[in-house]
This record gives structure tokens, sequence and C-alpha cells, in this order.
């Protein structure tokens, strides 16, 4: 579901999350053991910032009403030795790319831009999950691309689609080197 759709039913939403950290928090008071505790507390706090993000972006489009008004976020800004050093949106996708990458155009967009008057590189990385282990498909943001509309239903939406080309598939080892190579000093 598109997070615009999911905005239309925030107070069901928030409703189900609820009932999730009520569960949740009742298994935390249970857990027998504190790394069990921590990790059950990591997934409530998850949970709680998902449904403070649904509520932000709620009162956005209510107090915009009648603009046109585009929110999304940044996965990962990476500092080393205190300086800014990327700009990183991580995803996974299940299944590797046959002939283009595609993104939300809207996310790519604006993210691009935030790079470019910023300065500070942008990456976008995917982890892909058909090869088994960690392997990684790295897009080259500030490439060539094309907005098209694709997908059914609720994956309906616009996309930035990149040549394969304009990307390197990486395992694990080339994907740290790599990571290493752009974060060093």
């Amino acid at each position: 579901m598109r997070r615009v759709e999911l905005l239309k039913y925030h107070d069901y939403i928030s409703f189900i999350i609820d009932k999730l950290l009520e569960r949740l928090w009742g298994l935390h008071r249970k857990a027998e053991d504190e790394l069990t505790r921590k990790a059950i507390k990591h997934v409530i706090h998850i949970l709680e910032e998902e449904k403070r993000n649904i509520w932000f972006s709620t009162v956005c489009k209510k107090v915009f009403n009648g603009c046109k008004v585009g929110i999304t976020d940044l996965d990962k800004v990476v500092v080393v030795n205190g300086e800014l050093k990327a700009l990183i949106e991580y995803k996974f996708r299940r299944e590797d790319f046959n002939r283009c990458v595609m993104m939300n155009a809207f996310q790519y967009i604006t993210l691009r831009e935030l790079s470019y008057k910023s300065g500070i590189p942008l990456y976008y990385i995917f982890e892909i999950g058909e090869y088994g282990d960690k392997w990684f498909r790295v897009v080259n943001p500030f490439t060539k691309y094309k907005i098209r509309k694709l997908g059914n239903g609720d994956s309906r939406d616009s996309y930035a689609v990149i040549n394969l080309n304009d990307s390197i598939l990486m395992d694990e080892l080339e994907f740290k080197s790599w990571l290493r190579d752009i974060l060093g000093d």
C-alpha cells in the first residue's frame, strides 16, 4: 500500500499499531532474559516511531490543505569522524532487477535535490534477497533517468527508471570494500 493510502486510514492503522504494542508490552513483561526484553523494546520503539510518522504526515496534509504536499524520509546519514560523508537510501528487494532499476520518483527526485544542494553524496543501495547471501545493487543516482507510471493496484505509482548498467551488483565483501572507499578520508 502506498504511504498516501495509509494516511486515509490513519485512525485505523493507529488502532492496529496500539493493539500490536499492547501484545508486545505483554511479551516484554513475560520475557525471562534481558536480551529478549531489549529486542522486544526495540521493536516497540520502531512501531511507536511509525505511528508518529503517520500522524505527522497526516497533520502536514491537513495543515497544507489544498496544496500538493510530499513527505519523504532518508534512511541513513553517515558521519565519519565528525564529517558528513553520505546520504543513503537503503532498500530491500526480494528479486534483482532484470533490465532497469525503479525507484519511487518523488523520493528519488527529492533526495537528488537534497544531495545536490547540500553537496553530500547520495547513494541508493538495494539489498537483494534472491541470491541467498548478502548481495547489494548500488545505483548511481545522478545518471540519466525516465519517469514512468508503473505497477498495479496499491503499487501503482510514478517511478524513476534507470538503466541497469548505471548500477553495480556486489557481494557482501565487495560491498564492504566499496563502502570503506566512499566513506574513507
